[in-house]
């Protein structure tokens, strides 16, 4: 075969290979149909990244799930280098803050202190801060009809709440949102530099300084007296720097999740008034809301997914994924699979539910997701209850929509009248 055969079969390959992520259209949360069409033909399809080359992208619950569970796919590292990414800079939590080293440790240094903060975020903790998060948005919809409408159920409602849960468990000033904001921002840029996300740590870092330091003089009843508490019994259950670590991993996650989730579930629900009547017949009911929440969580993305990498070579399905390589793993992919969730892209509070992923699987599955359950169910509570005609002011195409220079995505505000 000559040259110029090889390069022409070498270019049919890559232009073969889609690029990642999948577009969603324009004021849009409709997952791709790229996801349905690579399930059928290539479920565990190799695709080009913005920066650092091709990774490795399952779309089927099943190997979505075994890769978030399965030890051999690990969190990437600073130490594994320039990888197929969407960020411009290294991987989100793999440098330039405290935070990255709890991305850096061994398995089971991970589970450690896992465990040693899990109390803070079981059913019952989450359970005891309910009654504060439901005073916090009844007094939020209160100002919101002293102004009248239209009111943004982003700014005036959905940030408020996990920034009040976020200072509660924390133990830090309510009135310093601006700067958690602008750090948990930072930390999920796709477009800052390494320089700029270790100057926005560093800043979190010297406010924290002393909070923590009153903490470990008086430690209280949250999450800071917890990290306090174990750090004075030694090193070997909990360092400073992880301590540090876990506050800005806290802030960090705190703030975007939650806020996003609701508010990327409201932009589609509202657009469905049949489902939102649906939804207000399971307010007064615990067990009909929490089924309701974990139906509105696997319909409503938020971001494209979470990164791995293979330490050793993976089964993925029919596919042998090597060693060293990126897994993209995206929970709308898993949650949209019509064998574990038929007529996926439909939204049926009374649908038989299976585990969804919106918060991963295995020791990295999100820590916070009892808090995010329980918000998220207060928050619809409250404003259906309060506000029972709430619908959107403008047509979708006209809601300012977030530019992309972050790992979240969907409405920048959300104009609602009542």
């Amino acid at each position: 075969m000559s040259q110029e055969q090889q390069t022409h079969i070498d270019k049919t390959n890559q232009q073969e290979i889609p690029s990642f992520p999948f577009p969603f259209a324009d004021h849009s949360l409709q997952v791709p149909d790229e996801y349905d069409r690579l399930r059928q033909q290539c479920p565990v399809a190799r695709v080009h990244m913005p920066y650092g080359g091709d990774a490795f992208v399952p779309t089927r619950y099943q190997e979505i799930g075994q890769a978030f569970a399965d030890p051999k796919c690990g969190a990437i590292r600073a130490s594994d280098g320039d990888v197929p990414r969407l960020e411009a800079g290294k991987v989100t939590g793999t440098e330039g803050s405290a935070a990255s080293e709890l991305f850096s440790v061994s398995n089971a240094r991970h589970n450690k202190l896992r465990r040693v903060i899990a109390p803070a975020f079981t059913v019952s903790a989450a359970n005891k801060l309910r009654s504060r998060v439901v005073d916090v948005t009844n007094a939020l919809v209160d100002a919101m009809e002293r102004s009248g409408p239209p009111a943004d159920l982003f700014e005036d409602y959905a940030i408020q709440v996990p920034m009040t849960v976020l200072c509660e468990m924390l133990g830090i000033p309510g009135e310093d949102e601006h700067l958690y904001r602008e750090s948990a921002h930072t930390m999920i840029s796709t477009t800052a530099s390494l320089q700029e996300k270790q100057v926005q740590a560093t800043k979190l870092m010297q406010y924290l300084a002393p909070i923590i330091k009153e903490a470990q003089t008086n430690p209280q009843e949250n999450i800071l007296g917890l990290l306090v508490r174990a750090q004075k019994q030694g090193d070997e259950v909990m360092t400073e720097s992880e301590m540090y670590g876990f506050a800005m991993a806290v802030i960090g996650a705190g703030f975007e999740t939650v806020s996003t989730t609701f508010t990327n579930s409201a932009f589609i629900l509202l657009q469905q008034p049949e489902v939102v009547a649906q939804l207000r017949t399971h307010l007064e009911q615990p067990d009909q809301l929490a089924n309701a929440i974990e139906e509105i969580l696997r319909v409503t993305p938020i971001g494209v997914g979470r990164p791995r990498i293979t330490r050793e070579p993976v089964q993925l399905g029919e596919t042998t994924v090597p060693a060293g390589e990126v897994l993209f793993l995206t929970t709308h992919g898993a949650n949209y699979d019509p064998s574990v969730f038929p007529d996926a892209r439909e939204i049926r509070f009374d649908r038989d539910m299976q585990p969804i992923m919106s918060f991963g699987r295995g020791i990295h599955a999100c820590l916070g997701q009892q808090i995010a359950r329980m918000e998220l169910q207060v928050l619809w509570q409250t404003l259906l209850t309060r506000l029972p005609n709430v619908r959107l002011a403008v047509a979708p195409s006209e809601v300012p929509w977030r530019p992309d220079e972050t790992l979240t995505f969907g409405p920048e505000h959300l104009p609602v009248t009542w």
